[in-house]
């Protein structure tokens, strides 16, 4: 495995530049994992989709995403966050001609599996460039940076896929190209290569069971989200495979999540938050999609349009954490934003039908403020204290529980809103999401005497 030592800083006066590469990145991930969403109708009409096959357009990249993440991080690791990263822009790239060139539905998949594939290779080298090229307070403000522009690039695809699907579906997969080209052109300008050692090779096995294990608990959720009701294969092939990881994990050798990697308190403490954060306010954007659009009646377009003013505030908690993070801990600072998260999406829960009441506005205000401070906050926790040569799989062992908690919220909607959701169900939608807000400030809490 190769490990880098003998860290560099990035220059100041080219650190904004260096902030591109993660920047796009994280935009194009989080664009693409929404702008399907409000451009299905159109792409399954013109492609003649069934409905299992919508299912699978909208499904397939979230469910290869968080498979791959933690073989993501072990490559990482072993080959350098560079390296993967090229690797996976390219991926993504080609996916997405690939996609906006699809005459069938098989083609479609495959673009999608693609892009998620790619995806889970770039998100553990974004967070592990960062980590090894700013330290200290330039390391949190690139973690505010970044989660600001995921946060833009999330509500992009929710305008942009309404949008560009008026002009044409195709669209959709054809706007990745000149972003992920000038990252691509940047990546070798600003993150030069490390010195580095030689460490023994680690098996692949771990990486693989634990991949096969993510990729199956989050297919059972998915099922349970579509159907209202357990799974018999999903569960069953989803449960056989965590044993095989625990049996893996317990006997190997040199087991994927080592003992050094599992006794760090902060990043106990960081993937445990970001859980927490993606059953709270980072499940807030898919149910206010389905709140304003399947309730409210209203289209993609106006839908995207509300959601500007929550994107604002998270890029404002943003800043804000860069402010809040110089004076107190980082703990301190996500034990705040999930009290504000809290505070805002219990607002939310009981206006929900005064949607422009000052109390409903304040709700929107306080839980993007939380969330624009939790998501640098959490993997500040997780990550700045972790070792160089773990960053990778630290990562991607958070992003994985982020997207499993997603998965598991999901589902958890699904079967509280019922096939014809009444305000009182969705009032119970945003008192979970409040709950899971409370448990993340109660973790973070305790976590302020480590951090």
């Amino acid at each position: 495995m190769m490990t880098h030592i003998n860290l560099t800083t990035t220059p100041h006066a080219s650190r904004a530049f260096s902030l591109l590469v993660p920047g796009i990145a994280q935009a194009l991930i989080a664009l693409d994992y929404a702008i399907v969403y409000v451009a299905l109708p159109t792409l399954a009409q013109d492609l003649a989709l069934s409905p299992g096959e919508m299912q699978w357009v909208v499904s397939l990249y979230g469910l290869i995403f968080a498979g791959l993440l933690l073989l993501g991080g072990s490559l990482c690791d072993r080959l350098g966050a560079r390296r993967i990263f090229i690797l996976g822009m390219g991926l993504f790239l080609f996916s997405s001609v690939i996609g906006g060139l699809a005459h069938s539905a098989v083609l479609l998949l495959i673009a999608r599996g693609g892009q998620g594939s790619a995806a889970a290779l770039m998100q553990p080298a974004i967070l592990a460039l960062m980590a090894q090229h700013f330290q200290g307070e330039a390391h949190r403000r690139a973690l505010a940076i970044w989660s600001a522009t995921g946060a833009l690039g999330l509500v992009a695809g929710v305008m942009l896929g309404g949008l560009l699907a008026e002009f044409s579906w195709r669209a959709i997969f054809f706007i990745n190209l000149p972003p992920g080209l000038l990252a691509l052109w940047r990546v070798s300008r600003d993150f030069p290569l490390l010195r580095t050692e030689r460490e023994k090779p680690r098996a692949g096995l771990g990486a693989l069971a634990g991949c096969a294990t993510a990729g199956a608990i989050v297919w059972a959720l998915m099922r349970y989200a579509e159907t209202g009701q357990p799974d018999f294969l999903a569960n069953r092939l989803a449960l056989g495979m965590l044993l095989l990881f625990i049996a893996h994990e317990r006997f190997a050798a040199r087991p994927l999540l080592s003992e050094q990697l599992r006794t760090l308190p902060g990043l106990q403490s960081g993937w445990i938050s970001s859980a927490c954060y993606m059953a709270s306010v980072g499940s807030q954007f898919y149910a206010m999609t389905l709140l304003w659009q399947q309730t409210f009646g209203l289209g993609a377009v106006v839908t995207g349009l509300l959601f500007t003013p929550l994107a604002l505030l998270i890029v404002a908690g943003n800043g804000l954490y860069t402010r809040l993070s110089a004076r107190i801990s980082s703990a301190g600072v996500l034990t705040v934003g999930f009290g504000a998260a809290a505070l805002g999406l219990w607002l939310l829960s009981t206006t929900l039908n005064l949607p422009f009441s000052i109390a409903f506005m304040l709700g929107i205000a306080l839980s993007g403020l939380g969330h624009g401070l939790i998501y640098p906050a959490m993997f500040a926790i997780g990550l700045t204290a972790t070792p160089v040569m773990l960053q990778g799989r630290a990562s991607a062992l958070m992003v994985t529980s982020q997207y499993a908690a997603g998965a598991m919220m999901l589902a958890i909607i699904t079967v509280l809103l019922g096939a014809h959701p009444s305000l009182e169900a969705w009032r119970n939608v945003f008192q979970w999401l409040t709950g899971a807000a409370l448990v993340g400030m109660c973790v973070a809490f305790c976590a302020r005497p480590s951090s």
